[in-house]
């Protein structure tokens, strides 16, 4: 995805005008256009979410606490939990959102420049985004974000013309939020007297969900997806995950809108405060975060649920942010090391939706079966190992093709004509 993000937010963004580009339709980034510590951070990101992804493929995220500890090489496993929840999760799809708003901003800037048709092709970029997640979650895994992406996305055109201040301080609001909101909710139950709401239950449904995912054919995953599809929803709601990522897209619009991907040298002071205020700040809270139990202190409501919801609404969006600065200032330290990561960010889509493809085979009944059979270690190594190997392949497909397989598919859609032949040469 490149020079925007997921491909999700990989910016379908035209380049900056010619004295002759008067109305000129809007294309594709040229590979001479695009930003490579951003290829890079976007490949960095998604080893991130599939660390986080691995435990629901595995089938972890659904055992039993006695039943986890007999897993073979789980003695470290506590303390793995602990440092990933703390250091990766949520963080990373928080990144991704904040380079969507980012690549969003740089979009509509050069769509500005040349006159072109921003919305139109915005809107068929994210009703394809839209369609792309709805099939993933239902016919391969159930933990798709693309649909909640596009969603939002969608809700981002209404902030096309706001301020500066305006679209920061609705950032800001987005990402503190949950804290008000979650206040409230403790202030009634208390008030009220009522019994605390407890976290959604699916009881024996639930648990044959999960048992075709281990044992069942290919119709009962389907089956089971569309099921726990509305679940998903469910819970990212209560955890006011969309709040996160709506108000992530709008910083990263910010970030955009001020210069930052242009003017990275100049704005180096400010991602220097991003990086130190991230570690020294961001980071112990996220430690909190984690202590507390995350999101799972959320329900039923409670004084510690209400003091995990602030760690993690504060927390969450400054380390993310810190992780963004450190790419933006070393990346030229990192570049030997980090190509896998651009190639692998230049493909996002291709690469998220091969995740999926290759863990589903792994883990379910339909393929390897290896559901709910490895510790939480082994899984981790088993998600650097898929990581490795997509991204070797990435690398491999780049050298004959412009692009990957699933963004030229999406461009193609969205573009809805055949794109020049130098763009397609170079991109």
């Amino acid at each position: 995805m490149s020079a925007s993000d997921l491909e999700i937010a990989m910016p379908i963004t035209p380049p900056a005008p010619s004295a002759a580009s008067g109305n000129a339709p809007l294309r594709p980034l040229l590979a001479s256009e695009r930003a490579e510590w951003l290829d890079a951070l976007r490949g960095f990101a998604l080893l991130g979410i599939l660390l986080i992804n691995l435990t629901a493929f595995s089938g972890y995220a659904f055992v039993d606490p006695a039943s986890k500890a007999a897993l073979p090489w789980s003695g470290a496993d506590s303390v793995l939990e602990y440092l990933v929840h703390a250091l990766v999760e949520a963080k990373f799809y928080s990144l991704f959102s904040f380079l969507f708003g980012l690549g969003f901003a740089m979009q509509l800037q050069r769509a500005e420049q040349r006159d072109g048709d921003f919305r139109s092709v915005f809107r068929r970029r994210m009703a394809w985004l839209l369609v792309f997640g709805l099939a993933h979650a239902v016919f391969v895994w159930f933990g798709d974000i693309l649909n909640f992406y596009a969603l939002m996305g969608f809700a981002l055109l209404w902030f096309r013309k706001v301020s500066t201040r305006v679209l920061l301080g609705a950032a800001i609001f987005c990402l503190t939020a949950p804290v008000w909101l979650y206040a409230g909710y403790l202030l009634i139950v208390q008030l009220s007297h009522a019994a605390p709401t407890a976290a959604p239950e699916g009881g024996a449904r639930f648990a044959a969900i999960i048992d075709a995912y281990a044992h069942g054919g290919y119709g009962d995953v389907v089956q089971s997806n569309a099921m726990i599809y509305v679940f998903a929803w469910v819970r990212r709601i209560y955890r006011f995950q969309l709040l996160r990522i709506f108000g992530m897209f709008l910083l990263g619009a910010w970030a955009g809108r001020v210069g930052l991907p242009l003017a990275r040298e100049a704005l180096r002071p400010m991602l220097r405060r991003w990086l130190l205020i991230g570690v020294t700040v961001g980071l112990p809270m996220n430690l909190a975060f984690a202590a507390l139990g995350g999101n799972d202190a959320l329900l039923p409501a409670s004084a510690k649920g209400l003091l995990s919801i602030a760690m993690g609404s504060v927390g969450i969006p400054l380390l993310s942010l810190a992780y963004f600065a450190a790419f933006a200032l070393y990346w030229r330290k990192l570049r030997g090391s980090g190509n896998l990561f651009v190639a692998s960010g230049r493909m996002a889509l291709t690469h998220y939706l091969s995740q999926s493809l290759v863990c589903v085979t792994l883990f379910y009944g339909i393929g390897f079966g290896l559901f709910q059979r490895v510790s939480y270690g082994v899984g981790l190594l088993i998600a650097l190992a898929v990581f490795l190997g997509l991204a070797l392949l990435c690398r491999a497909w780049l050298k004959f093709n412009p692009q990957g397989p699933m963004e030229m598919l999406w461009r193609r859609l969205a573009y809805g004509r055949q794109r020049p032949a130098d763009a397609l040469a170079t991109e």
